[in-house]
This record gives C-alpha cells, sequence and structure tokens, in this order.
C-alpha cells in the first residue's frame, strides 16, 4: 500500500480536484488542516463535513459504504473520522458526480481499500482531460489518476443492501451534471443529495458538463417525491436539511427561471439582463460566495437560451 503522503501529492497534481466550484487551489493552500465535523444521525448513519462537498456514511458489520471524499487533502482528516465512527476504513465509496470537491480523495480512499462506485457519466470525465469555459475563463481539469477511477458504474439505478439498509442509488439525468446520483437509506429514511441540493443558496448548475436547469428542477421534484415530513437530507452543501428545504428551492427555481425567461423573450441579451437585475427579490436569502446574482442569472441565461434555440 502508498503511504499517505506519495498519494496525498499525486492526488492534488493529477486529481480533477481543485478546480471544482470555484478557482484553482494553490498547492501553498492544499495541505491545510480542516476540522472534520462528524454529525450522528443514528442507524449507523453520519454526515461528515470539511471543505468541499457533504460526506455520507454507513458503517456497520457488512463494512463501511461512504458517500464522495472531498478534496485530497482532506482524504486522511476523512478516514481518521470514519475510523472513530467504526474502526475500519471504508469498504465502497460512491461519488455523486464528478467535480473535484466530491472526488477529489479518491486514490487515497481507493488505496485505503475501497471500490468506488459511480454513475458511468462520472467515469467518462474522470477519465479525460476536460475543458470547460468557466464564467469566462478557459480551464482545463486534468485526468484523474487511475486509482481514482470508479470501477463499477451504472446508468439508471443500482441497489445495495448494506448494515441493515436497502441503499438506493438513483441517477438524475442532465441536472447538476449528467453523472448526477442521490442516495436514499430507505430504513433509515435518510437521503444524500449530491450537490442536486445546495441548502439555503443558488445551486451550481455545470451546463458545460451536462447540466441544465429544466434536469435541475426534475431532479428536485424526483426528491422531494421520495421524501416525507421525516426524512433527513444530507445535501451537497449546507446544514443537515428536509423535504421543506427542497421546497423552497423548488419555489426558488420556478421564481428565478421564469424572471429570466421574461427578459430572454423580451430580446434582451446577457448585458441588458444583468442590468434590468431580475433576481433581486431572492438574493438576500439565496446569494453566496461562488454563486453570486450576476453568475446564477448568466448561468440561467446562458442555459434558456440553449433551450430556445
Amino acid at each position: 500500500m502508498k503511504s499517505v503522503t506519495s498519494l496525498l501529492a499525486m492526488a492534488v497534481l493529477a486529481s480533477p480536484a481543485a478546480f471544482a466550484h470555484g478557482t484553482h487551489i494553490p498547492m501553498s493552500q492544499q495541505a491545510q488542516p480542516v476540522t472534520i465535523t462528524t454529525t450522528d444521525l443514528g442507524d449507523g448513519l453520519y454526515m461528515l463535513q470539511g471543505r468541499g462537498g457533504n460526506i455520507g456514511v454507513l458503517a456497520g458489520e457488512d463494512g463501511v459504504f461512504v458517500i464522495d471524499s472531498q478534496y485530497a487533502d482532506m482524504a486522511p482528516g476523512i478516514l481518521n473520522a470514519i475510523d472513530e465512527i467504526a474502526g475500519d476504513a471504508p469498504r465502497y465509496l460512491v461519488n455523486t458526480h464528478w467535480h473535484g470537491d466530491h472526488t477529489g480523495g479518491n486514490a487515497i480512499i481507493g488505496d485505503a481499500g475501497a471500490t468506488i462506485i459511480a454513475h458511468q457519466g462520472v467515469r467518462d470525465r474522470v477519465t479525460v482531460d476536460v475543458t470547460r469555459d468557466f464564467f469566462g475563463q478557459e480551464s482545463t481539469t486534468p485526468a484523474a489518476p487511475p486509482e481514482a477511477w470508479p470501477v463499477i458504474t451504472f446508468n439508471n439505478e443500482m441497489t445495495l443492501y448494506l448494515n441493515g439498509q436497502t441503499v438506493r442509488l438513483i441517477h438524475a439525468p442532465t441536472a447538476h451534471t449528467d453523472g448526477d446520483t442521490f442516495i436514499y437509506f430507505e430504513e433509515a429514511d435518510v437521503l444524500h443529495t449530491g450537490d442536486l441540493m445546495f441548502s439555503g443558496m443558488f445551486p451550481f448548475v455545470d451546463i458545460t458538463s451536462g447540466g441544465t436547469f429544466s434536469g435541475y428542477v426534475a431532479a428536485s421534484q424526483a426528491m422531494a417525491d421520495l421524501a416525507t415530513e421525516t426524512t433527513r437530507i444530507i445535501p451537497g452543501h449546507g446544514p443537515l436539511s428536509t423535504e421543506a428545504d427542497i421546497a423552497l428551492i423548488l419555489d426558488m427555481l420556478e421564481g428565478t427561471m421564469a424572471a429570466v425567461q421574461a427578459e430572454i423573450d423580451a430580446g434582451k441579451d446577457i448585458e441588458a439582463t444583468l442590468d434590468a437585475a431580475p433576481l433581486t427579490p431572492w438574493v438576500e436569502d439565496w446569494a453566496w460566495g461562488f454563486i453570486d446574482e450576476a453568475r446564477f442569472t448568466r448561468l440561467i441565461f446562458a442555459d434558456l437560451s440553449q433551450a430556445s434555440e
């Protein structure tokens, strides 16, 4: 087994990790310690929060099942947190999509013994260099090392039976990306959304990776239909959430998309739409550092304009 130090160096250099929901993280900032916060949800389930997407963990006699791996430099701390929970290393690792704040630790956690599982769309992207226009800045995410690639893939849905849970992996097409998965633990009534939910925030819809707003709305509705008032929801980003939080997101998306569509229907280009500030009613409650008013307006405008062509 390779040392954690050597794997960390390899993963930082070669993973799709750093260019995910923002600019590339400089090497000098990669190994800064970040505290992993663990929330016990009962039934052997936990939510881990650090830097990057929220992680789900199911621990028990059948082995440790993990959802997402954050950034490469977070992986040692994640493994330590999992060891404190379960006294064991992960047996399975599922990626909810390809972005590096959810897959950056794959190589290290995989080397610890985890079999990596994901939708086929994730493998299609992490195995090649991906060049994207990211809010006007072109950037290339290099292919991840083979140690980080999913070795089991699926197209629509997969079910695992582990630690007393029926674990359903459900694909959401053309939503946040083209390879999204949300995971439902039936007996515990816990849902992990990946980045199909940014709780209390404007979502990032990666239209350069096959994402669409119509698909994002459909995925949100599918999760809302699956959830109940008692369902505990681990979002991709944000605090532990509920079905009511998804309902708020659906209302926000309906309103913001309609507001931008009205500007498009009036014949305005993106600059005129930005000047009109159609998202003003939602900005105070939903805008945040990465997806501010201008970026969310640009994303909606670009997607809806393409859809109408």
